[in-house]
């Protein structure tokens, strides 16, 4: 399946659409860009919190994001490296898409800086996980990569590892959440940037903490096979999309709030279940726990206490085995492979030995 018809047939077209502004401009100026988070209703049955989706990259994650009311504190975290930084903010919906790109590249060091995080970690750690398309594996070993030195992506370079995004508080049923939003890179998608079929998120970063080999490069490493031609500051893609979604509470007497949302997400998902499971929760002791599930992913409501609920968590995972998953691996194996686009044949005879 070419990638076009992938697009079209997963809903990805959704990443393409996002800015509202042709392709190719979205690749030079995404700061241009509106905050539109598009509908993916449709892309699976279960409704889950502000829409959020499998299919949502950084910038439209951002964009439901950013439509919570509300004083809150935010943080952006590179869970790996443990690096955080939090801001206090009021959202109100009116960013563009293209701030939450200022804001990650605001952690990442463009030149020798020392500059720590909040957890006391350097913000250039993060760049121990950027990684050349001609590398082998990704860092973390759970992604081949292997782009042929003849391929024209194979000294692109990606950063490999989750990011974080957290608001707290969010109200439900009159009690305070921490929403943590995770989102992580994907090859599928990097294809798609690359080939312009879904928007190119970039950075810029110092390339004096990539893991390149020696001091003066003479000796490349497995993460930059050729090492020697990088520039001091060189362009990052971030390919993120959205894996997984909490919800978690810490207190006293949430057994009210804990039935209420149980109920609602029942309500709201009921075509899902056979039965009611809120039924079986013991409102004596706050506890109770389901899953709902469709193709895209998996939502796990669990309350927990003793004469009352004192921890409440609902989490959304998505599916490795969907078809969104499956297909953007696909996208992926084709495009490193060079066959993301298969040729048109020829509607007329060859002239080759008439040369």
């Amino acid at each position: 399946m070419t990638i076009k018809k992938l697009s079209a047939a997963l809903g990805l077209a959704a990443f393409a659409t996002l800015l509202a502004v042709p392709a190719q401009a979205q690749q030079a100026a995404p700061a241009k860009s509106a905050c539109i988070a598009p509908n993916l209703a449709q892309q699976g049955a279960l409704n889950w919190f502000i829409g959020l989706h499998p299919s949502d990259d950084l910038l439209s994650a951002w964009c439901r994001i950013q439509t919570l009311p509300g004083n809150v504190r935010f943080n952006v975290q590179w869970p790996v490296s443990n690096v955080h930084q939090s801001w206090d903010t009021s959202f109100g919906g009116g960013l563009p898409a293209s701030r939450i790109v200022e804001i990650v590249q605001s952690m990442i060091p463009v030149n020798d800086s020392k500059k720590v995080s909040d957890t006391g970690v350097a913000f250039g750690d993060v760049l121990a996980n950027a990684v050349a398309l001609g590398a082998e594996k990704t860092p973390d070993g759970g992604t081949v990569l292997g782009f042929a030195p003849t391929h024209p992506a194979s000294k692109q370079i990606v950063l490999w590892e989750p990011l974080g995004l957290r608001v707290k508080p969010v109200v439900l049923a009159g009690q305070e959440f921490t929403l943590s939003v995770y989102l992580k890179p994907n090859l599928g998608l990097l294809s798609m940037a690359l080939a312009g079929k879904a928007t190119d998120v970039r950075i810029k970063a110092w390339t004096g903490r990539f893991q390149t080999g020696n001091y003066f490069r003479t000796a490349c490493s497995e993460f930059f096979p050729e090492c020697g031609d990088l520039p001091d500051v060189a362009t990052v893609h971030l390919p993120l999309l959205v894996d997984t979604v909490r919800l978690d509470a810490e207190g006293e007497n949430m057994t009210a709030a804990a039935v209420a949302i149980g109920q609602e997400l029942y309500a709201r998902n009921a075509g899902l279940t056979t039965s009611n499971p809120m039924e079986a929760f013991d409102v004596a002791n706050g506890r109770g726990q389901f899953s709902i599930n469709d193709e895209a992913g998996t939502l796990d409501f669990k309350a927990d206490g003793n004469g009352g609920t004192k921890t409440l968590s609902i989490v959304y995972r998505a599916s490795e085995a969907s078809a969104l998953r499956k297909g953007l691996a696909k996208v992926g194996d084709d495009y490193r492979a060079g066959t993301g686009a298969k040729k048109k044949a020829p509607t007329v005879p060859d002239s080759m030995g008439r040369l």
